[in-house]
């Protein structure tokens, strides 16, 4: 598999998407290998972590593994 080098367009569409759309939807729209899509938003400093709109203590919210508390 050929390198295919990140251009200012597909960095400006990671940062556009990052908090809307998963790792791996982002990495289809880049034409990108999710772990490259991933490597690059670290890089950046570019949390991958779609925000939901919903409040840390919200109720509805999963409470992990034998109802741990992963909010930490």
């Amino acid at each position: 598999m050929q390198y295919k080098r990140w251009t200012d367009d597909d960095v400006a569409t990671l940062r556009r998407l990052a908090s809307r759309c998963s790792a791996s939807e982002i990495a289809l729209e880049l034409g990108r290998r999710l772990l490259d899509t991933n490597l690059k938003a670290h890089e950046l400093r570019i949390s991958l972590k779609i925000n939901s709109g919903r409040k840390s203590g919200d109720s509805n919210q999963d409470p992990g593994p034998a109802g741990m508390d992963l909010t930490g």
